[in-house]
């Protein structure tokens, strides 16, 4: 009986990590840049990511009918290969319009990317081993997520905003390559709509959908938060960037949820995670500037890596027969706006307050997000899961 961790699997892993390293590079810089490039406030030009966002939503209900007419493999790698051509428009916009028309067509390029590597991911597993496929791939994209945001904060202090833009190119055209190794066997068409809900959104989650944005938040706050705090953490001397830290939190949530959570006990990891991030969050409003940074950014990597993985089994579990895909893509779609909503919100406190109001608006996200889940995400999911 194959495993989880097949050649084609690895190699499917790999092209989601550079797709998420690749796009997260820049969000932390490209508010700023075109801001300053456009004539434009910040808060205009961080606006961007909500386009990215509805560029998925207007690509979603075509999602099922793209998957059942094509092959996934091909369009996995033109939407893939066209988001990271797009990206080296940003480098000629010369204007607020071309600047939302372009982050409005690279987001239905994400959803299209994005979906077809989840299904990928589900065809070529075994039966036996497809939740813990989904668990891997969700866990890969928050690195990558996080990887992609350490990496475009070093370029740009060291070579600036063009090497960020070529460097995501290149991590995009590795990731392309990774996706033609792949294997993936034959499906025949069955005859869909053109247009329907199935691979986009499904309606039983919309309680933890809420949720998991207020979750999300959190991250895109800190995203552009971050650096006009903590440029870097100085650490015996050494410069170390906040979100590598919060990465090797991420790392140790790991070896954390086998140790503690080993009978997948989705109430207590959920807690304890939003409760991780609570007490960071906390730190980070008001810490001493090298080890209250550091276990800030620790704890927040840890409470991340307890939650995030917890609610896709949420959304997975919640799901009917065929229904995962679906899941997935919420689950992914959830996400994405909440990051995106954040990176506005610390926007809009820089032109009118200061990072650190955002600071304790993400908190106050947070622990919002907890009650949340305690008081009716996780009492409806009780109710409502079939799986």
């Amino acid at each position: 009986m194959p495993g989880l961790w097949t050649p084609s699997f690895v190699r499917l892993s790999l092209g989601n990590l550079f797709l998420f390293v690749s796009l997260y590079m820049l969000l932390p810089v490209l508010p700023v840049v075109m801001g300053s490039r456009l004539g434009l406030p910040i808060y205009q030009t961080g606006s961007i990511f909500l386009f990215f966002t509805l560029g998925m939503c207007i690509a979603g209900p075509f999602y099922n009918y793209l998957i059942d007419t094509y092959k996934r493999k091909s369009l996995a790698l033109l939407s893939f290969a066209l988001l990271g051509v797009g990206t080296v428009g940003y480098m000629f916009v010369a204007g607020f319009g071309e600047f939302l028309l372009l982050a409005l067509s690279q987001g239905v390029m994400l959803g299209v990317v994005t979906t077809m590597i989840i299904t990928l991911a589900i065809d070529i597993s075994a039966s036996h081993c497809r939740s813990a496929a989904n668990m891997a791939f969700a866990w890969i994209a928050r690195l990558g997520m996080i990887l992609g945001i350490s990496v475009g904060l070093i370029l740009d202090q060291i070579q600036g905003f063009e090497t960020i833009i070529y460097s995501s190119v290149a991590i995009s055209a590795l990731g392309v390559v990774c996706l033609m190794g792949v294997h993936v066997p034959f499906r025949a068409p069955i005859g869909v709509k053109v247009c329907s809900r199935d691979r986009f959104i499904l309606p039983q989650g919309w309680l933890p959908v809420i949720n998991l944005v207020m979750i999300a938040v959190v991250p895109g706050i800190l995203i552009p938060a971050v650096p006009q705090s903590y440029t870097h953490i100085s650490l015996w001397y050494v410069p170390i960037p906040f979100f590598l830290f919060v990465g090797f939190g991420f790392l140790l949530s790991v070896m954390l949820a086998r140790l503690l959570f080993r009978n997948e006990k989705t109430w207590m990891q959920i807690v304890s995670g939003l409760l991780l991030i609570v007490v960071g969050l906390a730190i980070l409003v008001d810490p001493d500037r090298t080890i209250g940074a550091v276990a800030a950014a620790l704890l927040i990597g840890l409470g991340i890596g307890l939650t995030t993985p917890q609610f896709l089994l949420l959304f997975i579990r919640l799901s009917d027969h065929c229904q995962r895909g679906t899941a997935n893509t919420t689950h992914l779609l959830a996400w994405k706006l909440g990051i995106s909503l954040g990176i506005l919100i610390t926007c809009y406190f820089t032109v009118y307050l200061t990072p650190q109001v955002a600071f304790q608006a993400a908190l106050l996200s947070a622990v919002l997000a907890l009650l949340f889940f305690m008081a009716i995400t996780y009492p409806y999911y009780k109710r409502k899961k079939v799986r």
